[in-house]
């Protein structure tokens, strides 16, 4: 591990160097954020999310450091508008624990999440063409971090064919696994950009989980072929802002629907899911965020309990009043439900969760002001939920890190004992500041 992360450092020095000669034309892009927290019994900031869920309301709740930093440069263009460009992007997380943090601590890690090169053709309608390891037509949901179709990873493709109705991409990715005889191609095609309404647009997504391993290493009954299927309408111009909803279905070893294929899944492991957004601003002092989403998962990583198989679902949203060009309030509510399938006990597991975050923030940007950034927040969050999702407690999520800062270790009440930070009780607060930004 040591050497790997060395190598990776001196991937990101060998890249600034490189780009040393020509460096006016290097671009830094990035995202950051950072920040300090406590709870209201003693001790640190927890995080608080309904055990089985894909994911969390986001402000005032996000416990750990995160950071990336994208190097881009332009390697040949001529007169025609022919383009050779380059992508690097290194990113790093750690729990803040103190001012020097060593990469070898626990939970400390660098990455490297993108390192690709993109081909440019204005003959061909501006066609790239690319190869490399690159984030892939992402689509996510803000005020929950849900990347609901994201097929990142290493791969090569084609993107923007003009049909002249709407445009395709083409791609295939791969995902390796340890065993050097066994992978997952995931080809990947989408049209977007089909005009249906004034304002309006679909797009349609097709992935393919191709299984290629050889006999000796074949787990039995594995799915071959898996879908993902994916249809998406966006309105923009909608209330000041845009709306998007989608619906997507995924089998055998899609099922998980993201980049991290289930090597082992059969036909029986599915999920379908509905996935609506919205960003509003009616008004220049009024902006905000709605979401809802709703999953129908059966054993998506191979297995039958709550993590694997289950009905769950939330709604919330995040308004904000701009008092002024650079103070604003932000107020992020949400609720959340999981019903497990299987297992000894099905009772639905609840959380409700409100966050209240006065923001020092720049002037409204390019695209309104919602997304406009750097911001500087103080936060306190109440989160309360039901017995149920407190016996939940030592289990894992779906991309298997542990539920923190709900429950109990499934004791409570029985013996009246808990390791859980808010020991038995079925509510708690937490508070800090957390600075956000991407440019």
């Amino acid at each position: 591990m040591k050497n790997a992360r060395n190598a990776l450092l001196a991937i990101a020095v060998a890249v600034v160097g490189l780009a040393a000669p020509s460096a006016s034309a290097v671009e830094l892009h990035g995202y950051l954020r950072s920040g300090i927290g406590g709870n209201n019994l003693g001790g640190n900031q927890v995080c608080f999310a309904d055990p089985g869920m894909a994911y969390k309301f986001r402000l005032g709740n996000e416990c750990e450091n995160y950071a990336e930093l994208e190097f881009r440069d332009t390697l040949y263009k001529d007169k025609s508008g022919v383009t050779f460009n380059y992508v690097g992007m290194l990113a790093y997380v750690t729990p803040a624990q103190q001012d020097a943090e060593s990469l070898k601590a626990p939970n400390n890690d660098i990455m490297l999440r993108q390192n690709w090169i993109g081909a440019t053709f204005p003959q061909l309608g501006n066609a790239m063409f690319w190869i490399g390891k690159r984030y892939y037509h992402r689509n996510d949901v803000h005020i929950i971090d849900f990347f609901y179709w994201d097929p990142s990873g290493p791969g090569a493709g084609v993107d923007d064919i003009d049909l002249g109705v709407g445009k395709i991409a083409l791609a295939v990715f791969q995902t390796r696994f340890d065993e050097a005889r066994a992978t997952i191609w995931r080809p990947d095609l989408r049209w977007y950009g089909i005009p249906v309404s004034k304002n309006g647009t679909i797009e349609l997504g097709a992935d393919l989980f191709i299984t290629w391993d050889q006999n000796a290493v074949r787990p039995p009954n594995v799915q071959k072929v898996s879908p993902w299927l994916t249809i998406q309408h966006t309105q923009s111009n909608f209330l000041g802002g845009f709306n998007k909803l989608a619906f997507q279905w995924a089998t055998g070893t899609a099922a998980p629907m993201s980049a991290y294929p289930a090597a082992t899944n059969t036909d029986s492991s599915k999920q379908w899911r509905i996935v609506e957004q919205m960003v509003f601003q009616p008004s220049p002092e009024l902006s905000g965020m709605l979401s809802f989403t709703y999953q129908d998962t059966t054993a998506i990583y191979g297995k039958t309990d709550l993590f694997n198989s289950s009905k769950s679902w939330g709604v919330g949203g995040r308004p904000t009043y701009h008092f002024s060009d650079f103070f604003k309030l932000a107020v992020d509510v949400g609720y959340t439900q999981v019903k497990p399938k299987n297992g000894t006990d099905t009772s639905d597991m609840n959380l409700f969760k409100v966050t209240v975050a006065p923001t020092l923030v720049p002037p409204a940007g390019p695209g309104g002001a919602f997304f406009t950034r750097p911001e500087l927040r103080l936060f306190v969050t109440y989160a309360t939920w039901n017995k149920a999702a407190q016996f939940a407690q030592g289990h894992t999520n779906t991309a298997g890190v542990p539920d923190a800062g709900i429950v109990g270790q499934g004791t409570c009440p029985a013996t009246g004992a808990s390791n859980s930070v808010f020991r038995c009780d079925t509510s708690g607060v937490t508070f800090g500041a957390q600075v956000e930004t991407w440019w």
